[in-house]
């Protein structure tokens, strides 16, 4: 996966907050002028039977760690189901972090409760840190985060961080008051629940979030820039059955196009009856600046297809089970990071291959096309099983389709002299890799002017064993039984008529399948090599002085 470096107030944060919970805790066991501090402050014991104790008791259940811990991964669940993959492992990484290191300092540290604390579930065991200071803290930042990434409004993040700050002092004052903690104890649990939510947010490459941000932000609303230079535009191209949560991504969408002083979107929704060809021909028309493409690997073909030759470069939003061109091209799989790629990544022109079936009209794909038993598992897989367990979906229709026949088969690579073979698999790719990183052609480059085509045609089980495990371990070797092949163009002829697929959708039945490199014919926005700036929009761009 790929996460954005952390920014240097990121850092700064966690750094600054890492030294003083070290230098608090040496403080708290160390220091006489700290003990005298906890022990003028202990609160007074409190009658069991009280109002105030039954209140104070009933909403430190309702905090207790456990509980919140419980409702971050809840949110980490929708974060992954919504394909903000590193938000939700952040979210997990918080709520395993700051259990986990809360329960090491207080058996490390051993401190016991003060004498006047109440005879409570919630006040059993060690004092320091505070477990519940260590939870609220925690989770109020990974919540804050999870505002941020979503792209929430100003008002509703502000309402948040206010919101949270009132329940972290309400927290700590009901500790206080059921006499379950030492102030020192109170102030190390939010230290520590702050270091460790910041610290999992930076391994997975989400924002911290911070007050300093919504003053950014309202500034930046407030001083879009005055230039005599049009506005960018975006077409964005989305399968409704694929952007599971549209709402959010829309927000998100408009938020960067805002903040970089672009026009408003082009909004263009795919049907069950077209999966993109009049869309994308409908943003080239408009001639928009860019493209963002939201969908699986068959609405991405589609967009690729309609965006050749034309220029405008294409953001990939991976929405789809395979995936497949994100994963070779190294576009993030989460939602946001690919956003940030799309709008900050660079221009790059990769090759398309134009195809061109039984002499019908030519169409495009961007990373393999096959003719035989890769097409019927294609279109054997159950759709319902696929969003259930992704991938491994294809291996049960592998299995239910093993006994596909093979087919008899005449190649043609460029002006050699044509070859045949009685093949069980003809895959032509553009790029080299399968689901799980399974190295199918891992010689094939996006960008290298060719087209690599395989042929297996094994005749029994270990032939099948031998040549799986060649492919599987990349060894280039080839025999009678595997042919690996680089050209500009193949023409494949079959005497039987078999499904053929385009980027792992099948198309339909063909005869013969022409296939011809088009170098550079898409320009593709890629992420950008670490340590370089993101993009700038035309808006953005202050001219030179006289």
């Amino acid at each position: 996966m790929v996460r954005r470096p952390p920014t240097r107030t990121s850092l700064i944060i966690a750094l600054s907050l890492l030294v003083v919970l070290v230098v608090w805790t040496w403080l708290t066991f160390a220091s006489a002028a700290f003990d005298a501090m906890d022990a003028r402050l202990v609160a007074p014991r409190l009658d069991p039977l009280s109002p105030t104790a039954q209140v104070a008791g009933a909403l430190a259940l309702l905090t207790w760690p456990g509980v919140e811990y419980a409702a971050l991964l809840a949110v980490a669940i929708w974060a992954a189901r919504h394909r903000l993959r590193q938000l939700a492992i952040g979210l997990v990484l918080t709520a395993a972090l700051a259990w986990g290191t809360a329960t090491l300092a207080k058996n490390v540290f051993a401190r016991p409760r003060p004498g006047t604390s109440l005879d409570l579930i919630t006040t059993h065991g060690y004092s320091y840190p505070s477990g519940h200071l260590t939870a609220v803290v925690a989770c109020a930042i990974a919540v804050g985060a999870t505002f941020a990434v979503t792209r929430r409004p100003v008002r509703a993040r502000l309402a948040w961080q206010t919101g949270a700050a009132v329940v972290v002092v309400a927290v700590a004052l009901d500790r206080w008051v059921l006499g379950a903690h030492y102030v020192s104890d109170l102030v190390g649990g939010a230290l520590l629940g702050g270091f460790v939510a910041t610290l999992s947010l930076i391994v997975a490459g989400v924002k911290v979030p911070g007050p300093q941000d919504l003053v950014t932000e309202l500034v930046r609303r407030q001083n879009v820039p005055d230039t005599d230079t049009p506005p960018l535009r975006a077409a964005v191209i989305y399968n409704p059955s694929k952007v599971t949560d549209w709402v959010t991504f829309r927000r998100h969408v408009e938020y960067e196009l805002k903040v970089r002083g672009w026009d408003r979107a082009l909004w263009l929704e795919t049907t069950a009856d077209d999966p993109g060809r009049a869309m994308t021909a409908h943003a080239v028309a408009e001639g928009v600046d860019l493209v963002l493409g939201a969908g699986g690997d068959g609405t991405i073909r589609v967009i690729c297809s309609g965006l050749a030759g034309t220029g405008i470069p294409f953001g990939l939003i991976p929405a789809g089970t395979g995936n497949l061109l994100a994963r070779n091209i190294g576009i993030p799989l989460d939602e946001g990071a690919a956003l940030d790629v799309a709008f900050d990544g660079v221009d790059k022109p990769i090759d398309l291959v134009q195809i061109t079936v039984d002499g019908g009209p030519p169409d495009h794909f961007a990373v393999m096309a096959g003719i035989g038993i890769d097409a019927v598992i294609m279109e054997g897989t159950n759709p319902d099983l696929k969003k259930a367990v992704g991938s491994a979906a294809y291996f049960v229709s592998a299995a239910q389709n093993a006994n596909h026949p093979a087919l008899h088969t005449t190649i043609r690579v460029d002006d050699h002299p044509p070859f045949r073979r009685r093949a069980h698999i003809i895959v032509i790719g553009n790029v080299g890799y399968l689901q799980a990183n399974i190295p199918l052609i891992p010689d094939a480059r996006p960008d290298d002017g060719l087209l690599d085509l395989l042929v297996a045609s094994p005749r029994t089980a270990r032939d099948w064993v031998r040549i799986t495990t060649r492919v599987l371990t990349r060894r280039r070797h080839t025999d009678e039984q595997l042919d690996r092949i680089v050209g500009r163009r193949v023409v494949i002829t079959v005497d039987e008529r078999d499904q053929f697929q385009l980027d792992g959708d099948t198309v339909g039945e063909c005869g013969t399948m022409v296939a011809e490199v088009k170098p550079g014919a898409l320009l593709l926005r890629v992420p950008r090599p670490v340590g370089q700036g993101r993009l700038r929009s035309a808006a953005e761009l202050e001219p030179e002085p006289a």
